[in-house]
């Protein structure tokens, strides 16, 4: 009887090895399509922070090439000045306030696993320049 076990044991392992590896397959292309899904998602976001960012990008050029050219005129009321720099200004607390809602935006859809070395990036940033 315990031939016939072994036998029969024997007979199946090789089907049992097929089918682990097909399961196995199968799991690494949901995992890769889910990551695939994950990567256009993120492009798309990226994309959509560029184009949103855009305007005032251009406005906070624009200012602060005006401010410069301001800066150098002999008769500058300082009041003008400070008007330019309030639309400097402007234009980057936008482009922060789209970024920052980018990257809080970004975070939620990562994995807890994806998270933590999204967060340790994150906090690298913070050191003041």
């Amino acid at each position: 009887m315990s031939i016939y076990k072994s036998s029969s044991i024997s007979r199946l392992f090789p089907l049992v090895i097929m089918v682990c590896l097909i399961s196995t397959s199968l799991l690494a292309d949901q995992i890769q399509k889910s990551d695939a899904s994950q990567k256009a998602s993120i492009d798309k976001m990226h994309h959509k922070l560029h184009i949103d960012q855009a305007p005032f990008k251009e406005q906070e050029v624009q200012a602060l090439k005006e401010l410069n050219e301001m800066t150098i005129l002999d008769d500058v009321k300082l009041e003008k000045v400070n008007v330019k720099i309030d639309e400097l200004m402007a234009a980057k607390t936008q482009i922060m306030r789209l970024r920052y809602e980018h990257l809080i935006e970004m975070r939620a859809i990562l994995s807890d696993a994806q998270k933590v070395p999204y967060d340790k990036s994150i906090l690298k940033r913070s050191a003041v320049k």
